[in-house]
């Protein structure tokens, strides 16, 4: 009876261990991640946001992906003529495909919308109590394009690199793989 316990706990251990040896796709280097990280625009009023973008590479499917991002601006304070007030904001959202080029590296690319609203009053106030300015408010949509390069480091740590036409501007990111 012990021969037969024995022998079936050495089978066990040297099937798993055949097994582990056998199973190189459940490392972590092959499994799709999503990767979230955040990101700063030096654009005419600097912009910080988010992008959401799955990373994976593996070389039996496809190694294409895609990203979505969105970026905003404090308020800034516009010069205007006195009693009235003013302020600018920015934002842009980003959207596109990745192409990863080895378990590291990717390539991504695609179209931006950059909105620069600029917000105002035109100096009338109302001769009623508690009166208020009328705020006025003006908007540019440009639309471009935008190339990059991402570096995923072994431990999830994910940094990129690119430049978007739209706000004429590099796009810094920095983020993590979950």
């Amino acid at each position: 009876m012990k021969k037969y316990l024995l022998a079936s706990g050495l089978i066990l251990t040297s099937l798993t261990a055949t097994a582990n040896q056998l199973a190189p796709e459940t490392d972590s280097a092959f499994k799709p991640k999503m990767s979230v990280s955040l990101d700063y625009i030096p654009a005419a009023n600097n912009m910080y946001g988010v992008t959401f973008a799955p990373y994976h590479y593996d070389r039996d499917y496809a190694n294409w992906g895609y990203y979505i991002g969105y970026a905003a601006s404090p308020k800034d304070d516009m010069d205007v003529q006195e009693p009235g007030e003013g302020y600018t904001k920015d934002t842009m959202w980003r959207f596109g495909l990745s192409y990863s080029l080895t378990s590291n590296f990717s390539l991504y690319g695609g179209a931006a919308s950059y909105n620069h609203e600029s917000h105002y009053t035109n100096n009338i106030v109302p001769f009623i109590v508690d009166g208020e300015p009328v705020w006025e408010e003006e908007s540019n949509t440009s639309w471009g394009a935008e190339i990059g390069l991402r570096y995923m480091m072994d431990f999830g740590l994910m940094i990129g690199a690119g430049y978007n036409s739209a706000s004429e501007s590099a796009v810094i990111s920095i983020g993590y793989a979950m």
